[in-house]
């Protein structure tokens, strides 16, 4: 046991219990000291939720032996955000004991947003989807990246990329690390799943000494993680959503037009606007699938700007399958041969 902190522990309680008894909801602690993982150095990691708006005067940092401490607050608002996943802080509210409680009422509301935790975590779909947004924040680091030079920067940036990706490696896996970076490594060996050579990369990382080689590791773990994410997402997709065959009749019947305007680019030899309007319905038909969890339509693959026709081709291939399956599922697209018959019907 860290008699120092064990001390810093009974001070917060005595302290709220003496001073701030009405207007402290919460008092928990999680991390190293919650999960037996601390040393000598370690701190204690506990915050409070306010009840009323004088409780923020209990924050404070400080240092006692030469370790620091932080004594923060976090709104009721902001854990129920990380029972939803918006936020990597999930120890805070699922790895936690309780060190003060104001009332019964306040420890059932605390309960209820660990049992919201909970049911997220069981939701492939929602851990996908949560695995996702964190791809998409690496990316954004990526990015940045590509124009940096400054190796100070390029590591820091690496060094968010390899943890974000971990995140979403846990999510994918439907899990988190529920003893913090110290133990990552360590816990990313115990997961199901993770993208090939993810460790070795991760490690790699860490080791390199040229902004070239930070730039390859990094891409390398990216491209794997994507590829790692498309496959359990297409897998989800495909067993947990249900193709809604009305909308997709009714977005037929929007997007016929880009069809069409495909087939005139192509026959007039427009390659500027066929290739634009290529990409406009390849992009419809890829929101089409993951929503609806069909299989991958695959158009722009088939563009030559030196044989349109091919293109005409594989356009006309797609159309005739989209209006099969929408068809074969019972569905009428509300289609007229003639205008008179349109009007003469509505």
């Amino acid at each position: 046991m860290n008699k120092r902190n064990d001390m810093i522990i009974e001070w917060a309680i005595k302290k709220i219990e003496k001073e701030y008894k009405d207007d402290v909801s919460l008092l928990l602690t999680y991390g190293s000291y919650e999960n037996g993982t601390d040393n000598l150095l370690s701190d204690v990691d506990f915050y409070f939720i306010p009840k009323t708006e004088n409780a923020y005067k209990l924050s404070k940092t400080f240092i006692v032996e030469g370790v620091g401490f932080d004594l923060f607050p976090m709104s009721w608002e902001r854990v129920e955000g990380i029972s939803e996943f918006n936020e990597v802080l999930t120890p805070c509210v699922a790895n936690v004991k309780v060190l003060y409680c104001n009332s019964y009422e306040d420890k059932k509301r605390f309960e209820k947003l660990q049992n919201k935790l909970i049911k997220n975590l069981s939701d492939k779909v929602f851990m996908l989807d949560k695995a996702s947004k964190k791809m998409e924040q690496v990316m954004d680091f990526y990015k940045n990246m590509m124009f940096e030079e400054n190796i100070c920067e390029l590591r820091t940036l690496a060094g968010y990329i390899i943890m974000f990706l971990s995140d979403a490696v846990a999510y994918a896996n439907q899990t988190y690390f529920s003893r913090g970076l110290k133990k990552q490594i360590e816990d990313l060996k115990n997961i199901d799943t993770i993208p090939k050579d993810f460790i070795l990369m991760y490690g790699s990382v860490t080791k390199a000494d040229s902004s070239e080689q930070l730039k390859e590791y990094c891409y390398k773990m990216i491209k794997n993680t994507r590829e790692f994410l498309d496959i359990k997402t297409e897998k989800a997709n495909k067993k947990e959503k249900k193709a809604n065959y009305e909308n997709l009749a009714e977005l037929y019947q929007e997007i016929i037009s880009t069809w069409n305007k495909i087939y005139m680019c192509c026959d007039n030899g427009n390659t500027i606007l066929a290739y634009i309007s290529g990409t406009c319905l390849q992009s419809t038909l890829n929101m089409a699938v993951k929503e609806n969890g069909l299989n991958e339509f695959d158009l722009m693959s088939y563009y030559n700007s030196k044989h349109l026709e091919k293109f005409k081709d594989r356009a006309m291939e797609m159309q005739k399958k989209f209006v099969k399956m929408i068809e074969d599922n019972g569905v009428i697209i509300e289609s007229y041969s003639e205008v008179e018959d349109f009007i003469k019907r509505n």
